[in-house]
């Protein structure tokens, strides 16, 4: 967003970018099946997943959309969030 700081605005992510690729295997899928359904490249979710690109609010939304195409709960959103969490406090990949 030009000129707007964007920890300023009233938003809090509901996704990172080590979650991507959990919420992808949730429902045992390839990047480029899951793009298709969040109608993202294939190669925009790799970068996504490799923090190679920003996890904009853009692409954020079109994920979201996704895992409610894919019938992924919010409960199951905070699970994955928890085991990233979790794994990085571990200090495993």
């Amino acid at each position: 967003m030009i000129g707007v700081d964007v920890n300023s605005l009233p938003y809090e992510s509901k996704l990172t970018h080590p979650m991507l690729k959990y919420i992808r295997l949730c429902r045992n899928m390839s990047q480029e099946q899951f793009g298709a359904v969040c109608k993202i490249d294939q190669g925009v979710i790799a970068k996504l997943e490799r923090n190679e690109i920003q996890l904009s609010l853009h692409y954020e939304t079109k994920i979201i959309e996704g895992c409610r195409a894919l019938n992924i709960s919010e409960l199951e959103l905070l699970s994955v969030k928890r085991l990233v969490e979790l794994k990085a406090l571990r200090g495993s990949n």
